[in-house]
């Protein structure tokens, strides 16, 4: 295992979990769309 690759992988996670997350939040305290 290559800690740069786990590295990687674990950062491009957070960013496509952080996307939908973000939005959701943001939606949230906007109140019901």
């Amino acid at each position: 295992m290559n800690l740069e690759l786990v590295l990687q992988l674990l950062t491009l996670t957070m960013i496509v979990a952080a996307g939908p997350a973000v939005i959701f939040l943001v939606s949230l305290r906007q109140g019901n769309l």
